[in-house]
């Protein structure tokens, strides 16, 4: 087989890596990038850089282990132990409260920025929470996801565009500006919550392996290990380059300007879309917006569908006397969103402050769900022939001596 039709059939095998992809470019990378260059300017480069390396071995196990198997990730903790598949449960209810509310938020500011304060920011929210329902409901969520995913790279030409239009332009921050340093431990808390979400919280890897099962079964034949590692890698390399992009726009058209970052959803919405026009002329605010809508509401409908979709899948898995997993699936759904609901009435005048709150969360909880990926992929859960060489044990290692190590100093630090 030639070099071109090999890549032409991995490229046509492409699926569930993109989906991750299209979960994990969100919030981590509209509000927490460009926020990390808009303070800190490019400094934070290398730690978007660290986490995601980091993480990847953590991500990289969801489709291996589901290859290498047949079965989702859940399959696997249950096969471990009934302990494993119930501490994935208990963080993953924690988890997609705060997921859920996280994105559900900023769309909705993305929504009031096109329509105004008609209605309350929270209504906004409810609204866009009840069309995602609805649609995954009524089972037409397949049917716009393509069509999400290809505004969805508006977003990424557009961005890079931007970014190339800002460098030629020159950063706005005045001759002899003395960006503030983000290694203070005053620092710490948006170090740690800029690292949550990036690229994504590490659970839903437990979604690539449920995505890879159905796509097996609509196939009809399984996944081989170099296609999903195609998609993965090729979905994973986007979110690294995009977020990077993000952090240099903030760094190149907000740092130093003496503009606030709006803590309103909808404030906040029109400062990351003005930035575009900026640099890019007015022409580019409609597609933008446009764009960064559709990027986060595609988010929004994939969180809202794979967290419960895992916790049901879950749930059945460890009491199958309960009801089928679909109906469990409506059960957690309905759960999950009125809860996030009640999170943003709480936060509702600070988007910054529920988002650094949820992605704090998720940082927190890397540990566990990265253990459990870990201890996965090398039990005899998975065959030897395919589990991680010594190159992927150390990073594991690495990442999780990262992870307890800086969740031990946060800790501390906000116990003094």
């Amino acid at each position: 087989m030639s070099s071109k039709s090999s890549f032409l059939t991995l490229l046509k095998a492409a699926g569930p890596g993109l989906l991750m992809a299209g979960a994990a470019i969100g919030v981590s990378h509209l509000v927490q990038s460009t926020r990390a260059g808009a303070d800190f300017g490019l400094q934070l480069m290398g730690v978007v850089l660290l986490i995601n390396v980091l993480k990847y071995p953590f991500f990289e196990y969801g489709h291996r282990f589901a290859v290498a198997t047949g079965s989702n990730l859940l399959d696997g903790y249950k096969q471990m132990g009934s302990a494993f598949l119930w501490a994935f449960l208990a963080l993953a209810a924690v988890t997609a409260v705060g997921s859920i509310a996280g994105v559900t938020f900023v769309t909705a500011g993305l929504a009031q920025h096109f329509f105004g304060d008609v209605i309350p920011p929270i209504m906004w929210s409810v609204t866009v929470m009840g069309v995602c329902v609805a649609l995954l409901i009524g089972g037409h969520y397949k049917a716009l996801d393509g069509t999400m995913k290809a505004i969805m790279a508006v977003l990424a030409v557009a961005t890079v565009v931007a970014v190339v239009a800002a460098v030629l332009h020159g950063p706005v921050a005045p001759a002899g500006y003395a960006s503030p340093s983000p290694w203070t431990m005053a620092s710490l808390p948006f170090l740690i919550a800029l690292m949550g979400w990036m690229p994504a919280p590490v659970e839903i890897s437990v979604f690539q392996s449920l995505w890879i099962q159905a796509r097996d079964r609509e196939s009809g034949r399984r996944t081989t290990l170099e296609e999903a590692h195609f998609d993965f890698n090729f979905g994973y390399g986007l979110t690294i380059v995009l977020a990077l992009f993000f952090v240099a726009l903030g760094a190149m058209v907000m740092h130093g300007s003496g503009l606030t970052l709006q803590n309103s959803s909808g404030g906040f919405a029109t400062q990351l879309i003005d930035v575009y026009k900026q640099v890019l002329g007015g022409w580019a605010g409609p597609v933008i917006a446009i764009a960064a809508f559709a990027t986060m509401f595609s988010t929004t409908l994939t969180v809202i569908d794979g967290y419960p979709r895992a916790l049901a899948v879950g749930t059945h898995l460890m009491v199958p006397r309960l009801a089928g997993s679909d109906r469990l699936y409506t059960v957690w759904m309905a759960v999950t969103c009125l809860a996030a609901l009640v999170l943003i009435t709480k936060f509702a005048a600070s988007l910054t402050g529920l988002i650094d709150l949820v992605t704090t969360m998720a940082f927190l909880s890397a540990p566990i769900a990265g253990y459990l990926n870990f201890r996965l992929i090398t039990s005899s859960a998975t065959p030897q022939a395919l589990r991680p060489g010594a190159a992927m044990r150390a990073l594991s290692w690495a990442g999780l001596v990262f992870f307890v190590g800086i969740s031990g100093v946060f800790i501390w630090f906000k116990l003094q």
